[in-house]
């Protein structure tokens, strides 16, 4: 079991080097049983206080230069030790647990040999002093392990503050009321299919949060800040930039230059590392409350046929980055290709990776409806289709937006409806409704 636990810290320290230097902090060579163990830790010491890479084949130097053989694959193996959702604090707390309890035997053995030249004041001196050592020690407690007495001061905060446990809103009412707002430590996926407007509805997402104080983290890795920024111009003035004048459009320019939105100046692909940086920066120096990333592809990186782990690695990562900061994710994410065009996205038609339908809190798909006739040209309604909802505050199900290309804003569509996923209508006045009620829901759009 020693051994397990030492192999999954080291493990996790190669699979997550940019926490090594925190994780192997208060531990020493000398905590581990494996002398090979030992000796690995200590290579990864020195690379720590290096600051230099880390990584299987830099370790295996490491430890050459010290002199010992012990290859870039033997390190990889360690890696099947560590397990997802299971922190490196873990392996740490065993391994000084079984240290204390190595170093406990080996006082004890030697105090037993001494006993036979020991007289009776003798012994009751180490008799009291064991004693004494023992009541005043602590239980050790697991950080991960926990009674529910604990969470009292959580459940009581519900109660307390209510206003604080309600989900931030987009300013579109109808999506509003069927979601319960974008609630804090949270990841949602948006979706749909090439030209139904999934960055347009996202920069619209951030303009509107960021105009009513809530900042913001805009990253396009497809798309460069400036066209952005043209779009939220567009949405500010109501009218496209070609009827603008410098002068005329410098007004709406200076506006959202003061709103807290913030952009990822980065095109193309990235990596996750530098995606976290950017992330935890903007967290720590704007205090933003969104980021809104477009799209996922850009920042995977795997070959053959490793994508579904690299999909649920990213997909795992970007959702404990919004429960440590505590701030709400709204991720991007192209579908496969469809065999029949026109038709909204649904969760099997993201393929890939599990992942995408088990990882997030929160999965929403656009469409846009097009004539069969004339399906380049759609038409001015969208269709937002909830199609998961995690918190018990929110439900699954559809609402319309009405998108107007002059302004690139979208809007509630006046009286229209927000559906329950079982096709249940409430009357908007119904105090345990949370789904206006309008017009008929157009039949084409139950696809």
């Amino acid at each position: 079991m020693n051994q397990e636990i030492e192999k999954g810290f080291l493990g996790s320290c190669i699979r997550w080097p940019e926490n090594a230097s925190l994780d192997i902090n208060g531990l020493t060579g000398e905590d581990f049983f494996l002398a090979e163990h030992r000796h690995i830790f200590d290579a990864l010491k020195s690379l720590c206080e290096k600051k230099a890479l880390i990584n299987p084949l830099s370790l295996a130097g490491e430890l050459k230069a010290r002199g010992y053989e012990i290859s870039a694959s033997e390190l990889t193996e360690l890696e099947d030790f560590c397990f997802d959702g299971i922190a490196p604090n873990y392996y740490k707390d065993r391994i000084k647990v079984d240290s204390a309890k190595r170093k406990l035997q080996v006082f004890l053995s030697d105090t037993i040999k001494e006993i036979p030249s020991l007289d009776y004041s003798e012994l009751d001196k180490i008799s009291r002093g064991v004693t004494e050592i023992l009541s005043n020690g602590e239980p050790f407690e697991a950080d991960f392990i926990k009674s529910s007495s604990v969470f009292f001061e959580e459940v009581r905060n519900f109660f307390d503050h209510p206003e604080t446990n309600m989900g931030i809103g987009t300013g579109w009412l109808k999506l509003d009321k069927l979601v319960g707002g974008l609630r804090p430590n949270e990841l949602t996926e948006v979706t749909g299919e090439t030209g139904s407007g999934k960055t347009t509805w996202a920069a619209n997402l951030g303009y509107r949060l960021s105009k009513n104080g809530h900042p913001v983290l805009f990253a396009s890795f497809e798309m460069k800040p400036v066209s952005i920024i043209r779009k939220m111009l567009q949405m500010a003035s109501g009218r496209p930039l070609s009827s603008h004048t410098l002068q005329s459009v410098s007004p709406f320019y200076v506006s959202i230059s003061s709103l807290p939105i913030f952009f990822l100046d980065h095109y193309g692909e990235t990596g996750l590392p530098q995606l976290k940086q950017a992330i935890f920066y903007a967290k720590r120096r704007h205090r933003i409350e969104f980021a809104i990333l477009d799209h996922l592809h850009f920042f995977l990186k795997f070959s053959g046929d490793h994508e579904r782990q690299a999909i649920d690695q990213a997909l795992r990562d970007l959702k404990s980055w919004a429960m440590e900061l505590g701030i709400h994710i709204v991720l991007i994410v192209h579908p496969a290709k469809l065999e029949t065009e026109n038709r909204p996205i649904r969760l099997n038609d993201l393929k890939g990776s599990s992942g995408l339908k088990q990882i997030p809190d929160n999965v929403i798909s656009i469409w846009r409806p097009r004539d069969k006739d004339d399906l380049k040209h759609p038409k001015n309604e969208i269709v937002l289709e909830v199609l998961k909802v995690r918190d018990d505050e929110g439900d699954e199900g559809k609402v319309i937006l009405i998108f107007d290309k002059r302004s690139q804003s979208y809007s509630d569509s006046g009286p229209d409806l927000a559906r329950s996923a079982e096709g249940e209508r409430f009357p908007a006045s119904s105090p345990s409704s949370r789904f206006p009620q309008g017009r008929d829901w157009p039949s084409g759009y139950d696809q």
